[in-house]
């Protein structure tokens, strides 16, 4: 299998904890809780790449697919914040 291509991040916050704690194949609902200075991390993670996909041209087929990507990575708490494509 070739390595993974390394991806451009916006920025990562870690979160303090989930609720439930453990995921069940039923579970619907995944809450995350954030500290206020991690919360800011991700506000402004949120803010760099929603403001990238913006100055894209919405006419074109690929501005129009552009899209951001939540990474939650579960075993290490932290969230990451990526761009996309739909």
């Amino acid at each position: 299998m070739p390595p993974k291509k390394k991806q451009f991040t916006y920025g990562t916050c870690a979160f303090a904890r989930t609720s439930p704690a453990q995921l069940a194949p039923g579970t619907k609902v995944l809450n995350i809780i954030l500290p206020f200075e991690e919360a800011l991390k991700l506000n402004l993670a949120v803010h760099e790449c929603v403001s990238e996909l913006n100055s894209y041209n919405r006419s074109t087929r690929a501005g129009r697919n552009a899209a951001m990507n939540l990474t939650v990575y579960l075993d290490m708490n932290r969230i990451a914040v990526n761009e996309d494509h739909v």
